[in-house]
């Protein structure tokens, strides 16, 4: 069984979900967040190694299959519906993502207060959230999950620990929230900003003072001549975010 029209397999590798819980350190201390239950498979693990377990899985058939798997387990809130609507407190998040969500769940896990994430990602959308400026997978997504998290690729995933096989190539990384994470308007301005990609940053700024009413003048006075010159990719995740903040303020 899958999720087709969510993007995500089902993971079947007993060793791959257990090095997820490794990874994430779970202990008898920790409330973990599981977001999409599927067949209770990674849910099992993670009810026999934590305090408390919040998983929730929105698909009617899962859903079943899982309560009824795991009925046993008293330290399990199992939730049927869409996790994004979730107001539960956890410190750990393992997961095994629907990865058309992606984005999602980066934006949603910034604002939640919590230790430490490890999840599945697609291969192609983990390298844009490791990579470095003026490549091509440096994107806005980028911007907005490095100032917010600490990231680390944690291991490979095969292809043969889903079922079904997917098409596409996965990587699971580690995130650690950092101290200061950005708030809703700043990541709106980062996404306007990166909307410029190819254009150098002060003809971008040109364009978005002025579909957004702010006063261009003022933004020049306060950031540095060098930054100006450089095309929108080429920013550092510290420079993209002080531009989002500064069109903030105006």
């Amino acid at each position: 069984m899958r999720r087709r029209s969510l993007g995500q397999h089902l993971i079947i590798d007993d060793h791959l979900l257990n090095k997820m819980v490794e990874f994430a350190k779970v202990s008898k201390n920790d409330i973990v967040f599981e977001f999409g239950s599927g067949t209770g498979n990674l849910t099992e693990i993670l009810c026999n190694k934590a305090k408390k377990v919040i998983s929730w899985e929105i698909d009617d058939e899962l859903y079943e299959v899982a309560k009824s798997r795991l009925s046993r387990f008293e330290n399990l809130d199992l939730i049927h519906g869409d996790a994004f609507e979730s107001k539960h407190k956890f410190n750990k998040l393992v997961s095994n993502i629907p990865y058309s969500k992606s984005k999602e769940i980066i934006e949603w896990l910034i604002k939640k207060d919590f230790d430490i994430a490890v999840v599945n990602f697609q291969k192609e959308f983990a390298e844009k959230l490791l990579s470095q400026p003026s490549s091509k997978d440096y994107r806005a997504v980028t911007i907005i999950a490095r100032s917010s998290f600490d990231i680390e690729p944690l291991m490979a995933v095969n292809r043969e620990a889903f079922k079904p096989r997917p098409k596409v190539k996965s990587l699971m990384l580690l995130l650690k929230p950092k101290k200061d994470k950005i708030n809703d308007s700043i990541i709106t301005y980062i996404k306007l900003l990166f909307s410029f990609r190819g254009k150098k940053v002060v003809n971008a700024l040109k364009i978005i003072c002025k579909k957004q009413g702010k006063d261009y003048e003022k933004i020049l006075d306060r950031l540095d001549h060098e930054i100006f010159q450089k095309r929108v990719e080429r920013l550092t995740v510290e420079e993209s975010v002080r531009i989002a903040e500064e069109l903030c303020s105006l």
